[in-house]
C-alpha cells in the first residue's frame, strides 16, 4: 500500500483521506500510529527517518523545558508544527529518528521533569 512509503501513507491519511481517518489524522496520532506499527509488527517502511516526533502536550512541554523553543512558540496555536520542524531539523543527518526520542520525552515530562537515578 501506498509503497509503504511514510510520506505517502501520512498524506494519504492526512491530506487525501482525513474525514475517513479521523482519529488517524492528527499531526500526533498519524506518526505515533505508523512507528508503532513499524516497532511492534514486521511491517517496513521506505523513509522511517521521516516519522516525526508526535508532538502531544508532554513532548511540547519537554522541548521547551530543554529550551528548543521559547516561551512565545510554545504558547502559539502551531506549536505541534514548531516541535516537529525543530526536532527534524536537530536530528538531521544522525542516527536518530524523530519519533525516537518520542518516550523519552513524553515519560520525562509525564514524571514531572524529576530525575531518576
Amino acid at each position: 500500500m501506498l509503497d509503504n512509503d511514510v510520506d505517502q501513507i501520512r498524506n494519504f491519511i492526512q491530506k487525501d483521506n482525513k474525514k475517513k481517518f479521523p482519529y488517524l489524522s492528527g499531526t500526533k496520532i498519524c506518526n505515533y500510529w505508523m512507528y508503532v506499527i513499524w516497532e511492534y509488527t514486521d511491517r517496513k517502511y521506505k523513509n522511517t527517518e521521516n516519522l516525526t516526533v508526535a508532538p502531544d502536550t508532554h513532548v511540547c512541554k519537554s522541548t521547551h523545558k530543554l529550551g528548543l523553543i521559547t516561551d512565545e512558540e510554545f504558547n502559539s496555536s502551531n506549536v505541534q508544527q514548531i516541535v516537529i520542524d525543530r526536532w527534524q531539523e536537530l536530528l538531521k543527518n544522525t542516527k536518530y529518528k524523530p519519533i525516537d526520542i518520542h518516550t523519552p520525552l513524553w515519560l520525562w515530562s509525564r514524571n514531572g521533569f524529576r530525575e531518576v537515578i
